[in-house]
C-alpha cells in the first residue's frame, strides 16, 4: 500500500473554513440589514405619528383648541423654556381625538420670544423623527397685517386716497395732519396677496397709499400717483410719468402667502347656513321707505315700523282695529306698555314724532338680537335706526345680526337711511349685492365702539359685478369682508377696513383706517412667521 498524504483532507478543511466565513458574513450583513430597516420602519412610524398629530392639531376644526393652546402657551412657558406635554393637555389639544395609536405620542413645546414650537413623535422603540411647526402666538405677523387686503388686486385711481388715523369721538378728516405716518403704523396699509400674471397694486392718477404697500406680484404708479411710504414686491415696481415713492423700493423673495389663510368663503357661507336654521325661516322681503313707513327700527326687542299716515291717532294700530277684534287690540296695548316702560323710540333725535305718541308697531320678532330677511332695501328717504335698550352703552354695545338672504340696497334721498345708535352695533349678513348710495352716511356717528365699528357688512356674493358697492358719495363706517367678490369706492368714502378679492377706491374715494378699532387681530389671523411661509387658524371675523 502507497503511503497516503492526506491532501484531499486539506483541501476539504480549507473549503468547509471558507464556506463557513462566507456564510457568517452574509448573516451578520443580514443582521445589519434587519437592524437597518427595523430603525427605519421605527423612524417612518414616529414620524408619521407626529405628523397626524400636528395635521389634527392645526385642522379648521380644531382653531379654537389650538388658538387657546397657543395663548396658554406664551403666558405659561418663559422665553427659552419648553416642556413635554402631558396626557391631558395632548387632549387638550387634539380636541379629544387621540386614539390608542397616539399612547406612544410625544409632544413638546418650547417658546423663543413670540414663537412657539411644536415637535411631535411617536416613541417607537427609542426613534425620534419629530414633525416640526411654529406659530407667531402674538398675533397676525406684521408683514401680513393690512386694513386693505386683496386675494387678486387694489386700485386706486383719480384723486383717490388710502391712509390710517386714530380717533375715539369723531369719524377721521381727510386732513393728512391728523393720518399716522408710514413709520408709526404696525401693518401695510394696502396689501395686494395675489401672485398670479396680472395680480397687482395699481395707483393711477394722483392717487395716494399715506402707508406702506406690499404686493406678491407687482406695483404699477401712473400720473403722479404717491405712495408715501415704503414699497415692497416680489415682482417689480414699475413707474410711468411724475410718480414717486417716498421710502424705500424693496423687491422682495418670499413664499407667496395663501389667500385662504385671510378670506374663507366657504366658512363664511357656512356661518351664514347655521345661522339661517338657527333662527328660523325669513320674515319675507323689507322695503323701508315706501308707502307712509319710511320709519323703521331695530333693537334687541325687535323689528319695528312707524306708520306717519295714522300717527295723529296715537296708535295706528288702535284706530285700525275693529270691534272685538281681540289679537289688534291686544298689541295696542303691548305697544303702549312698552311706551310706559321706557321703550319709546320717538325719543330719538332722527324720528319725526314726539315721545308722548306710540305708533311703533312690531314687524317681526328679534331672536338672540338676530334676525333673517329676504330683500332689505331702504328707499325713497327712509330713516332705518339700530338701537340698543336704554341699559347698553358705547362701552357695551347691544350686538345686532340681520342675515340677508338676498340683496341689500340703499337707494333714494334724505340724509341717513341708516342710523346705527352709539349704544348698538349691527352685523349684517348679506348672499347677494350690497348696494350702498348717497343717503348711506355714517359720518355723524360715534366711530368705534368698545373697540369695533357701528357697521360690519360680512357678503358671501362671489358672482359677477361688485359684490359691495359704496357709490354716489355715500359714508360707510365699518368693516367690509368679502371673501369671494369685489368691493368698489366709488366718489365715496369708507372709513373702516376691506378684505376682499379685489378693492377698488375710483374716482377721489378715499379709504381711511381707524387705529381706535381692530383690523388684522380681529379676525384672529394666526401667521407662521419664519420663512413667511403662514400656517392659518382660527380665521372668523369678530
Amino acid at each position: 500500500m502507497k503511503q497516503q498524504q492526506g491532501a484531499a483532507l486539506v483541501i476539504v478543511m480549507a473549503l468547509l473554513s471558507g464556506a463557513l466565513m462566507l456564510g457568517m458574513s452574509g448573516m451578520q450583513s443580514a443582521l445589519i440589514d434587519e437592524r437597518l430597516a427595523g430603525n427605519y420602519r421605527a423612524s417612518v412610524q414616529s414620524q408619521m405619528s407626529g405628523e397626524g398629530f400636528i395635521a389634527g392639531a392645526v385642522s379648521d376644526e380644531n382653531n379654537d383648541n389650538l388658538t387657546e393652546f397657543l395663548k396658554n402657551s406664551l403666558a405659561d412657558l418663559d422665553d427659552g423654556e419648553s416642556k413635554t406635554l402631558s396626557e391631558d393637555e395632548l387632549i387638550a389639544l387634539s380636541g379629544n381625538r387621540l386614539s390608542e395609536d397616539d399612547s406612544n405620542l410625544i409632544v413638546n413645546v418650547s417658546r423663543s420670544g413670540d414663537q412657539i414650537t411644536l415637535e411631535a413623535w411617536g416613541a417607537q422603540a427609542g426613534a425620534k423623527a419629530p414633525t416640526v411647526i411654529t406659530f407667531n402666538a402674538s398675533g397676525a405677523a406684521q408683514n401680513f397685517r393690512s386694513p386693505f387686503l386683496a386675494c387678486r388686486q387694489v386700485l386706486l385711481n383719480g384723486s383717490s386716497l388710502a391712509a390710517s388715523c386714530s380717533s375715539n369721538d369723531t369719524v377721521c378728516s381727510q386732513d393728512p395732519a391728523g393720518f399716522i405716518s408710514a413709520d408709526s403704523q404696525t401693518y401695510n396699509l394696502l396689501y395686494n396677496l395675489g401672485s398670479e400674471q396680472g395680480d397687482r397694486i395699481t395707483l393711477d392718477g394722483d392717487a395716494d397709499a399715506y402707508g406702506n404697500v406690499r404686493s406678491q406680484r407687482d406695483i404699477i404708479l401712473t400720473g403722479s400717483s404717491v405712495i408715501t411710504g415704503n414699497a415692497y414686491a416680489q415682482g417689480a415696481i414699475i413707474h410711468g410719468g411724475g410718480t414717486r415713492v417716498w421710502g424705500e423700493e424693496v423687491i422682495t423673495e418670499s413664499s407667496p402667502q395663501r389667500c385662504d389663510l385671510y378670506l374663507d368663503s366657504q366658512g363664511l357661507s357656512v356661518e351664514v347656513e347655521n345661522l339661517k336654521q338657527q333662527y328660523g325661516d325669513s320674515v319675507g322681503n323689507i322695503k323701508m321707505g315706501t308707502d307712509k313707513r319710511r320709519q323703521w327700527a331695530l333693537t334687541p326687542e325687535g323689528l319695528f315700523f312707524y306708520d306717519e299716515e295714522t300717527r295723529s291717532s296715537g296708535s295706528p294700530v288702535f284706530s285700525q282695529c275693529r270691534f272685538f277684534d281681540l289679537p289688534c287690540i291686544l298689541n295696542f296695548f303691548v305697544n303702549f306698555f312698552r311706551g310706559l316702560l321706557g321703550f319709546n323710540i320717538c325719543n330719538n333725535n332722527y324720528v319725526s314724532c314726539d315721545s308722548s305718541q306710540v305708533g311703533w308697531t312690531e314687524h317681526s320678532q328679534v331672536i338672540d338680537n338676530t334676525i333673517v330677511v329676504n330683500n332689505l332695501t331702504l328707499t325713497g328717504n327712509p330713516t332705518f335706526i339700530v338701537s340698543g335698550l336704554e341699559s347698553d352703552s358705547q362701552a357695551n354695545p347691544a350686538q345686532l345680526r340681520m342675515v340677508v338672504e338676498g340683496e341689500f340696497n340703499v337707494s333714494g334721498g334724505g340724509r341717513n337711511g341708516l342710523v346705527v345708535e352709539d349704544n348698538a352695533h349691527l352685523e349684517l349678513f348679506v348672499k347677494g349685492k350690497t348696494e350702498l348710495g348717497s343717503n348711506f352716511q355714517l359720518g355723524d356717528t360715534k366711530p368705534t365702539r368698545a373697540g369695533a365699528p357701528p357697521l360690519t357688512i360680512n357678503s358671501s356674493y362671489s358672482g359677477a359685478g361688485d359684490a359691495v358697492a359704496v357709490s354716489n358719495g355715500s359714508h360707510l363706517v365699518g368693516n367690509i369682508y368679502a371673501p369671494g367678490g369685489r368691493v368698489s369706492v366709488n366718489s365715496s368714502r369708507v372709513t373702516g377696513s376691506i378684505w376682499a378679492q379685489e378693492i377698488n377706491a375710483l374716482n377721489d374715494s378715499q379709504i381711511i383706517y381707524n387705529e381706535a378699532n381692530v383690523v388684522a387681530d380681529s379676525q384672529a389671523i394666526e401667521i407662521e412667521a419664519a420663512g413667511e411661509s403662514g400656517t392659518g387658524f382660527n380665521w372668523q371675523w369678530r
